[in-house]
């Protein structure tokens, strides 16, 4: 199957797997796949962190507390989250994804923690924005995510790793 960008696409099993064990030039839509899959990963961290936080620091990100405690509470929570995800998004990027070696290594961790805060800054903007002007709220919320995945791929792939 020819998907427009990520190109062919193996319908076979042998053949597919193949294409995702390919760690030096994969194919496009390979690498994609496997960004996806660490991106669910590092959500899956993110929102264990929340949890956990939630179950043993209830009271810190209560919502009976005042709305201006809560919204700053819960940033540093996902604060944390974010930075645990991260850590484990350019692990697993480092490692599955991407060929590393275009940068130093504390060099590439930085890139990759600008980049990921740039990114999640710019589509919360835009994702605000979205809200203000009246489009639905799950829209703005997926257009955010979309958005950030690919911008994130984008400038990992040719910024923070070797291409």
């Amino acid at each position: 199957m020819r998907v427009p960008i990520l190109g062919r696409i193996p319908l076979h099993p042998i053949d597919f797997i193949a294409d995702l064990k390919i760690k030096e030039q994969p194919p496009l839509w390979a690498q994609f796949f496997k960004y996806v899959v660490c991106g669910v990963v590092a959500t899956l961290v993110l929102s264990l962190v929340w949890l956990i936080a939630r179950a043993f620091y209830s009271d810190y990100i209560s919502e009976n507390l005042p709305l201006d405690v809560q919204k700053t509470h819960s940033t540093v929570v996902l604060t944390i989250a974010f930075l645990a995800a991260n850590f484990v998004a350019y692990t697993s990027n480092r490692i599955f994804v991407f060929t590393p070696g275009k940068h130093r290594v504390i060099v590439e961790v930085i890139i990759f923690f600008m980049v990921s805060g740039l990114s999640f800054f710019g589509g919360h903007l835009a994702k605000t924005w979205m809200i203000e002007q009246g489009y639905q709220i799950d829209l703005a919320a997926m257009s955010f995510a979309i958005s950030s995945a690919l911008v994130n791929f984008i400038a990992r792939k040719y910024i923070v790793f070797r291409d």
